[in-house]
């Protein structure tokens, strides 16, 4: 009986799961997806890190913390630490990010983590917020491990790229001269590229610490000159194929077809990706006549993304199975991840899920599955006015 009850619950839920009354979350379809790596066994070395990825960027923390600890390998595992610090923190949730650090190594929350590993991801979390003009929250992030130089760079490097050259400077006269050097000449790239090169002594005369400014004046003239390319031209007469391609990258691609069928050139899915965007129908003969097998399946599989991106689904769908009957199931999971993406953007995600719940392929699965939470974390970001992907 107790039995029978559990079952029943089970298929309960999931008739609420994907039934009318019930909206799909991208949480959801990302905890599906985590499902279909244990449902094939656990395969090493463990689910998608695009999974891992999208829950720590959609701000599912504690999934993205309990994906991590399926990873197999400890350098997995150790690599998950600090990129779920850094989503985080670029997600603007920097005390958050900071508590992750040990609540994301293991079944133990209260597992001491290697201090490398700890450092590491506080290094991070630093520059972020140095990058972002939080220079005072970096430096007393950076604290512990001494190292205000490298904060201090990245918060000089945000200065120089706002065109803050004096507030630059001003940063450099607190950090040690090797790194001050690196600011110098990064204010000395940008005054080339401005065409302001004139600017240079008036910056120096601004700047308190003397010694500094002397070494300013003496090392920033290095970046100042413009730099001609040095070229080597080597004289060799275009083949055919050569141009056939310089045709294409023109837009003349009745020329490049003609050329690349008189020829029996290689790399044919190169000009006809290109021409889909123009003559899908034209682009698909001279890959269908033309290319060997590997160029075909690729071409293919570009197609599908291209239809997929213009709405035509049902010729996407065309194009990829054309292109996993000559490569196998499972195969152009980009082209799998795009069509589920567009499809649920363009019709919502429960014809997207019956089509994925119908792929023979766990990794196909997974892909399409990450596809349609790509769609619906961008729609659930638009409404709440939190940006874009």
């Amino acid at each position: 009986m107790a039995l029978v009850l559990c079952v029943s619950a089970a298929i309960a839920w999931q008739l609420w799961l994907h039934g009318p009354g019930h909206k799909i979350t991208d949480r959801e379809v990302l905890q599906e997806a985590v499902t279909e790596w244990k449902r094939a066994g656990e395969p090493d070395p463990g689910p998608n890190y695009q999974i891992f990825e999208q829950q720590a960027g959609q701000g599912y923390y504690d999934d993205a913390a309990a994906t991590a600890r399926l990873y197999k390998l400890a350098e997995d595992r150790n690599w998950s630490v600090v990129e779920l610090a850094k989503i985080r923190a670029e997600n603007g949730d920097i005390q958050g990010a900071k508590k992750m650090i040990r609540q994301v190594a293991g079944p133990d929350p209260n597992l001491d983590l290697d201090l490398r590993l700890k450092d590491q991801a506080t290094r991070v979390i630093a520059h972020i917020q140095a990058s972002n003009g939080d220079v005072t929250g970096a430096l007393e992030t950076i604290a512990p491990l001494g190292e205000t130089s490298s904060v201090l760079l990245a918060f000089a490097n945000r200065q120089i790229a706002s065109a803050d050259f004096d507030g630059a400077l001003k940063t450099a006269e607190q950090m040690n001269h090797q790194d001050a050097d690196d600011v110098f000449y990064g204010i000395g790239d940008a005054l080339r590229l401005r065409k302001e090169q004139g600017r240079v002594n008036q910056l120096a005369l601004h700047m308190s610490n003397r010694e500094q400014a002397a070494l300013f004046l003496e090392l920033v003239p290095l970046t100042l000159r413009e730099r001609t390319p040095q070229v080597l031209v080597v004289q060799r007469q275009p083949s055919p194929c050569d141009t056939a391609f310089v045709d294409a990258n023109r837009g003349k691609f009745a020329e490049a077809d003609a050329a690349i069928e008189q020829n029996k050139c290689e790399f044919v899915a190169y000009v006809a990706i290109q021409q889909y965007a123009v003559d899908a129908v034209g682009a698909e003969h001279l890959l269908r006549k033309n290319a060997d097998h590997l160029d075909l399946v690729r071409g293919l599989a570009e197609f599908a993304i291209a239809a997929a991106k213009k709405g035509n689904i049902a010729e996407a769908l065309r194009l990829l199975n054309d292109a996993q009957l000559l490569s196998g199931p499972g195969s152009a999971v980009n082209a799998v991840q795009e069509i589920a993406r567009d499809w649920t953007i363009r019709d919502g995600p429960k014809p997207v899920l019956k089509w994925t719940h119908s792929r023979s392929n766990t990794g196909e699965r997974t892909w399409a599955l990450i596809g349609i939470a790509e769609a619906l974390g961008h729609a659930r970001r638009q409404l709440n006015g939190t940006g874009t992907s």
